[in-house]
């Protein structure tokens, strides 16, 4: 793989998007949305009640769900204020895992009465910066940084351009067009094979169909296509790989593990189990991109926050495009209720940047049966 050079940076309201690229491969794909906890957040919490085996407890620090901290020893009294450093961020129907944070890196910082946030994870647009420093050499921003605030954590020496064409930065650059790949369970390579990547509750599971090549070298392309594919779905937690029956199944472990060696998210290998799987683990630094767009991991329709988010960004382009004094977007109610709702700073920041207030419509009221998919911008 050619080494990452570029980021392309997208900073709409309540969200930023980033873009890593290669050459002209799209690496990864990462979302900030404002207020989401991230791994290395620090909290401040109170101890819950222990678990039965008394080696860990459950910890609340003002989010949706109490957060799990594994003790080791003799857990904290039941409310105890304690602070904790988030070590994988909530996914699915679970809270975040937490540790105890370090006192040194609660220097300086305002400690909240009660459970709350201390410090925020670190910007994924410095994480970004920091992590391919080697050989990022071009940064492009969609719209101009008007607060400073991505310039800010970006390096002098990056070439910085502004994005000035029409057309939308990520599509231009056939981001939107990997992001819907990568929410497809399919993924064919080189050779006529394909993977087959389905999520489940416990793991994500991974099948290998070789089509009309021989197992072994199906095998081989398969594991390097997951390798990417793991990278760009940002892919978490334990992963179990089903080879194909053949011979060299050893020298795939071998391959697979030269191949997330080059990942900045460590991920270990454990091996071949008995029945000639691969299990690995790849830590959970940052939801997954189905997480972002999809209802449920194995479902075609879209999260409300998806919709909702992609229609502001939509509103703004447009809006500013057209020079526009009116903007109305119609969306199904669970949409607008949601902009209504807890995404209202999000909303407020979209009219701020428009300079001009959003009439939202809500289109069930008019048109039965509007997917929740859909939204229309009239300006």
């Amino acid at each position: 793989m050619i080494a990452i050079d570029t980021l392309l940076i997208d900073r709409s309201p309540g969200e930023t998007r980033v873009a890593v690229l290669a050459g002209d491969d799209v690496v990864e794909v990462h979302h900030h949305r404002n207020g989401e906890p991230g791994a290395g957040a620090l909290y401040r919490g109170r101890v819950g009640a222990p678990l039965p085996d008394a080696s860990s407890v459950f910890v609340e620090i003002s989010l949706e769900r109490p957060a799990f901290m594994p003790c080791g020893g003799r857990p904290p009294p039941e409310g105890q204020e304690v602070n904790v450093k988030i070590v994988q961020p909530p996914h699915g129907d679970k809270g975040a895992k937490v540790r105890l944070a370090d006192a040194k890196q609660l220097a300086k910082s305002d400690i909240p009465t009660g459970p709350g946030l201390i410090t925020p994870a670190q910007h994924i647009i410095a994480w970004c910066v920091e992590t391919y420093a080697q050989t990022l050499t071009h940064v492009v921003l969609a719209s101009p940084d008007r607060d400073g605030t991505v310039n800010a954590m970006l390096s002098s020496a990056l070439s910085i351009s502004n994005w000035t064409a029409r057309d939308d930065l990520f599509d231009y650059y056939a981001v939107e067009e990997a992001i819907e790949r990568a929410l497809a369970p399919v993924v064919p390579f080189h050779g006529g094979g394909k993977l087959i990547i389905e999520p489940t509750a416990a793991f994500t599971a991974v099948d290998i169909d070789a089509g009309p090549m021989p197992a072994g070298e199906a095998n081989l392309a398969a594991i390097s296509k997951l390798a990417e594919e793991l990278r760009l779905r940002a892919v978490a937690g334990p992963i179990i790989v089903d080879l194909i029956p053949s011979r060299g199944r050893t020298a795939v472990v071998e391959k697979l593990k030269q191949l997330v060696a080059r990942d900045p998210v460590p991920t270990q290998v454990a091996g071949l189990t008995p029945e000639g799987r691969i299990e690995l683990n790849r830590r959970r630094l940052r939801p997954s991109l189905a997480h972002y767009f999809l209802a449920s991991p194995n479902a075609s329709e879209p999260t409300l926050d998806a919709v909702a988010y992609t229609a502001l960004r939509r509103c703004l382009h447009q809006g500013l495009g057209e020079n526009a004094t009116r903007l109305t977007l119609k969306a199904h109610a669970d949409v607008i209720a949601l902009l209504q709702g807890r995404l209202r700073p999000a909303l407020d920041e979209a009219e701020s940047t428009l300079k001009m207030p959003i009439t939202l419509e809500s289109a069930s009221s008019s048109l039965k049966g509007w997917p929740k998919s859909k939204f229309d911008i009239e300006t």
